[in-house]
């Protein structure tokens, strides 16, 4: 082994050393430049690394923007002493796209160092112009790229003392230029994300904006306004039209036009002789279109002078185009994804807004409608909030319940409203019940009286409906008066007939025909006795009958109705349960004519249900309200004959109860005999599974 010179081995090491410094001097570089986020700033430092680094009198930095494909100023060193040059210089837009291939630009491109300088065998064309500016003929162009691309440039050069430039400048730079590149890259990435969410910032804040304006309006032709308003700005279009679109006819009619150097009139004649040309095209298609450069397009028709490229969006409701809004900039590709976005969603909220206008009008026209008929129609028509305020009343009820006609009700609490009328009595009972097949019968301060119908809608609250019955009720008690007269008048011959029957048998003896002939009669007279005395009890309880109410115990009289059934139930081997117990509470009724109601109900469930039948009677406690139910597994009722089962004269027609004898009156004195004691009676049946008659009574008050 050879022993290596001292004077080699200390070459070596300052070699090394000098290596370690620049190392360290371009991490130091990197840092500093790592460090700075703001676009400019950084740009400043990356002048003033080159300078400090490359130990240049002059630097400047050009970089690309992608939009257009320019090479821009980006920062120098120093100002140059000329300002018009100066101004030159920042204004410098260097083309990129496609370059000549001996161009300064093209060598960048490539990533190759250019050296301008006098004399230079191998000069690159177009550099006269950037040496006419920097009034230098020797300097350095760097490129800055990162896996091929182009992040930006730099320029050395001396002046304005003129020293030239020497291959360790060039090796210096060239040495720092990857860190350089790569911080640059770094730098152009945080401008782009700083930029972007700005962009968002701003269009988020623009979208809350119009939203709320959008929602402060139902008029159609101000929604049209500020959505063209708000596309034009954001777009920095030259031009803007929103036209409304009928799928039906194909047709389209333009409302807003802005920014057209011709009159509407003008606009007008153009397009019925040219059609709407790139318009019409998305209305049909419903995909928004961006025409970067209308000359390449052949559905375009100018309207404006300096027209180069348009968007068009349409504004959908439901699957439907129903208006298209139309873009138009005097630049080539003036615009981006950025623009076609916002447009869309500033369509989509258009459309909203277009139809909660459609809307509004509509429930206008449909609410006037509603008024007119509601204050034309003789029924009271009254409507109240889930929290019992009045939302409607409408003239009949006000005229009916003698309310002031001026006097604005909605609103108002239902007890402020009506607590001077009969109908707050109503209300307060119908909210107990919760029945929307129970119907009041009211009467008003004017002596009319009504039926009411009080129903509960979930979502809406009470709706009561309320007929004037007064002149039914007249022809009522006329016809119960005939009734009483007449069928008092008929009791005589019934008499005079039955007397000469018993006349007739003490006087003659009568074989066993005539003996049948003569039953026959008697249980004619029987029958006609028995719907005579009908007549007059429900013409005795419809003319106002006068009950003895008194606390009553239901236990001892049900038994007692058990007990007077029970006969004709063991003749048709039936079973009557009575399941009462003895703890419920009194009802305050008339105890005779609560024993005429249960008979009735009980003896209808014996008359009805087939034998070995079982007929069940049940009582508890509801609220203020007693209820008593017979229950049976007879044959049945349909919902046909349920819905008359409670009127005078009606019975059920059908095979199994044509043997049955009975005056169809027994129901109805019932119902009328129980909301005589402020009861209510109702019915639950099925055909061939039995039937349900139910009645409530109130609960007697404590002493």
């Amino acid at each position: 082994m050879v022993d290596q010179p001292l004077e080699s081995l200390q070459a070596e090491v300052e070699i090394l050393r000098i290596q370690v410094a620049q190392l360290t001097a371009i991490n130091n570089i990197a840092l500093r430049l790592g460090t700075t986020l703001d676009f400019d700033s950084f740009l400043t430092e990356l002048v003033r690394a080159f300078l400090d680094y490359g130990a240049c009198k002059r630097a400047f930095v050009f970089v690309p923007d992608e939009t257009d494909n320019m090479l821009h100023f980006g920062s120098g060193s120093a100002p140059l002493a000329d300002v018009s040059k100066q101004m030159q210089l920042e204004h410098t837009r260097l083309p990129i796209y496609n370059p000549e291939p001996d161009s300064l630009i093209n060598a960048w491109l490539e990533g190759r160092t250019t050296w301008v300088r006098p004399g230079n065998p191998d000069g690159y064309r177009a550099h006269q112009w950037l040496s006419d500016v920097l009034d230098s003929h020797d300097f350095i162009g760097l490129p800055l790229c990162v896996d091929g691309r182009l992040m930006g440039v730099i320029v050395v050069d001396n002046q304005p003392d003129g020293t030239a430039l020497s291959e360790d400048v060039v090796r210096h730079l060239e040495l720092l230029s990857p860190s350089a590149a790569i911080s640059l890259k770094h730098a152009r990435l945080h401008r782009r994300t700083a930029l972007e969410l700005a962009d968002n910032m701003r269009e988020m804040y623009i979208l809350r904006q119009i939203d709320r304006e959008l929602n402060e309006t139902i008029d159609l032709n101000h929604v049209f306004e500020m959505t063209l308003d708000w596309a034009l700005r954001f777009t920095n279009a030259q031009a803007s039209s929103l036209a409304m679109y009928n799928q039906e006819t194909d047709e389209l009619r333009f409302l807003i036009e802005y920014g057209y150097d011709r009159s509407r009139e003008q606009l007008a004649q153009i397009r019925q002789e040219y059609g709407a040309g790139i318009t019409h095209r998305v209305a049909r298609s419903g995909y928004a279109d961006v025409i970067p450069d209308v000359s390449m397009d052949k559905d375009f028709v100018r309207l404006a002078t300096n027209t180069r490229s348009i968007l068009s969006v349409p504004v959908m409701r439901e699957d439907r185009v129903v208006a298209v809004i139309t873009l138009e900039s005097k630049k080539l590709n003036g615009f981006t994804d950025a623009h076609l976005n916002f447009v869309e969603k500033l369509a989509t909220r258009a459309g909203v807004a277009i139809d909660n206008a459609r809307l509004y009008d509509e429930s206008l026209v449909e609410r006037e409608k509603l008024s007119h008929i509601l204050n034309n129609t003789a029924d009271i028509v009254i409507v109240i909030t889930t929290d019992e305020r009045v939302l409607l009343i409408n003239q009949s009820a006000i005229s009916a319940l003698h309310m002031y006609p001026n006097t604005v009700y909605a609103g108002r609490t239902v007890r402020d409203v009506f607590e001077a009328t009969p109908l707050l009595e109503v209300f307060e009972t119908a909210k107990q019940h919760d029945d929307p097949n129970l119907v009041y019968e009211v009467k008003m301060p004017n002596d009319r009286i009504f039926n009411a119908n009080l129903r509960h809608f979930e979502g809406i609250g009470w709706i009561i409906v309320m007929h004037d019955i007064t002149p039914f009720k007249e022809m009522d008690r006329l016809k119960s008066e005939l009734i009483a007269t007449v069928s008092h008048d008929l009791k005589q011959p019934l008499s005079v007939m039955n007397g000469y029957i018993e006349l007739l048998l003490m006087q003659q003896n009568i074989n066993t025909q005539g003996m049948n002939s003569v039953n026959m009669v008697r249980k004619a007279i029987q029958n006609m006795r028995q719907l005579i005395d009908d007549l007059l009890d429900l013409a005795k309880i419809e003319s106002g009958i006068q009950l003895n109410l008194a606390p009553v115990g239901v236990g001892p009289i049900i038994a007692d109705c058990v007990d007077q059934v029970r006969p004709a139930a063991q003749n048709k081997a039936m079973t009557v349960v009575n399941l009462v117990t003895d703890n419920l509470p009194s009802v305050m009724g008339d105890r005779a004519r609560l024993r005429q109601i249960l008979v009735n109900l009980i003896g209808n469930a014996v008359k009805y249900t087939q034998p070995e039948g079982t007929v069940r009677i049940l009582a508890e406690r509801r609220g203020p309200m007693l209820r008593i139910a017979i229950q049976d597994n007879g044959m049945g009722i349909s919902p046909e004959d349920q819905i008359h089962v409670f009127d005078r004269f009606y019975r059920v027609r059908r095979p199994e109860t044509d043997s049955i004898e009975g005056t169809g009156l027994g129901l109805a004195i019932v119902k009328s005999l129980v909301e005589a004691h402020k009861g209510q009676i109702g019915l639950d049946s099925r055909l061939g599974e039995g039937s349900t008659f139910y009645v409530t009574i109130p609960i007697a008050e404590p002493a």
